[in-house]
Formats: structure tokens, C-alpha cells, sequence
């Protein structure tokens, strides 16, 4: 009897931690999330960091697949696909821009996307999304930032004065922009001043 209650909380405690089995779809490139046309199909179970984990890495709630099927997708999905979509919610895999492994939540798909993740570790990322500039070596990095993706798919971190560069055609919004006095922690300040020029575009 007790190895049955033993057995029954040992898979409770497994479904609470990986979830349940979902389905998902597969983007392997920029073009085919714009398009939503997701080109691969697999099951798999999705884990997100722990209360604690998220604490201890600034806020950030990246998600892990796990219990990929088939199983000779795993590494595709782990570290080449651009991005998953379940239902309606897409996550962004982290591992082709910075290096690390799991996948962040889309916070809008607009004229320009935008989500919320880890800074690179490796140099030559930290050049490429804009962490470091070109003359600047490697840095210590630590917690949640802000992405933005360009038209062409491009991953950039978001500064206020990139902000202000992607909102340049907007006298009004360019205006608040420099008003707010934005710093480069006001994450959830740019996001705002995003989706209010993603709405321009729309219209």
C-alpha cells in the first residue's frame, strides 16, 4: 500500500513539474513566424523555471521542452528551431541569438516583436545583439532585458535610444519617449511605447 501511495505521488509531483504533453508547432526561421507557417509538428512536455529560479535569474521565465517525440527532433528543437507555437502562444528559443539554452514567451507580434529574456554570455552574441558595442570586450551579465526584433529578424536589446531611433517617424511618441527619461531597466516602459507604435502601423 505504500509503495502505491509512494508511486502515485512520485507521478503527481512529475505532472506538476514537466506539465502535461502538449502539441506543438514548429517555426524554423523569422519568415515562417511572420507568415505563420510553422513547417514542423512534434509532443513534447513544457517546464518552466521554478519561483526560485526565476528570482535567482532576475525575473526571467524561461521555459524548457522536455520529453521530446520523436525523439530525433530534440536536439533540432533544443537548438535550431526559431521559435514554437502552442495555441496560441508563441516562445522564442534562446539558444540561436545568445547561446542558451530555452525559450522565451512573445510578448507582441507587431511591426515589431518584442519579449522579455536573457543577455548573451559569449562575446561574440553580446556584439551581435547590441550589449557590447563593437570596440568593447565581453561583460558580466545578469538578469531580465528587453528584446526587440527588426523588420529583417534581427534581435537587438532594447536601450532607450534604440527606442527612440525605431520610433523616429513618431514626432508625438518620440516626444513622450524623451519625456519619460527612460532608463535602460525600464523594460516594461518600452514595451508600452512599442505597442503604441505597432498600433500606427496597424492602422
Amino acid at each position: 500500500m505504500k509503495k502505491v501511495i509512494s508511486t502515485t505521488i512520485l507521478v503527481l509531483l512529475v505532472s506538476i513539474v514537466y506539465g502535461q504533453t502538449k502539441t506543438a508547432k514548429g517555426f524554423s526561421n523569422f519568415n515562417e513566424f511572420l507568415e505563420n507557417k510553422p513547417t514542423m509538428t512534434f509532443e513534447f512536455q513544457l517546464k518552466k523555471r521554478t519561483n526560485g529560479d526565476i528570482f535567482m535569474t532576475g525575473g526571467i521565465s524561461n521555459y524548457r521542452a522536455k520529453k521530446i517525440t520523436p525523439k530525433n527532433n530534440a536536439e533540432k528543437v533544443e537548438k535550431e528551431l526559431w521559435g514554437i507555437s502552442i495555441g496560441d502562444t508563441v516562445y522564442i528559443n534562446s539558444y540561436p541569438y545568445s547561446k542558451i539554452v530555452g525559450y522565451n514567451q512573445i510578448i507582441e507580434k507587431g511591426y515589431y516583436t518584442y519579449f522579455i529574456g536573457e543577455p548573451a554570455r559569449a562575446e561574440k552574441e553580446q556584439r551581435e545583439l547590441g550589449i557590447i558595442k563593437a570596440t568593447e570586450k565581453q561583460i558580466a551579465v545578469c538578469c531580465q532585458v528587453g528584446y526587440v526584433i527588426l523588420l529583417d529578424g534581427t534581435i537587438k536589446l532594447l536601450r532607450p535610444e534604440l527606442l527612440l531611433d525605431l520610433c523616429k517617424d513618431n514626432e508625438n511618441l518620440v516626444t513622450k519617449i524623451k519625456e519619460a527619461n527612460l532608463k535602460f531597466e525600464d523594460v516594461l516602459k518600452m514595451f508600452d511605447f512599442l505597442a503604441k507604435y505597432n498600433l500606427t502601423k496597424n492602422n
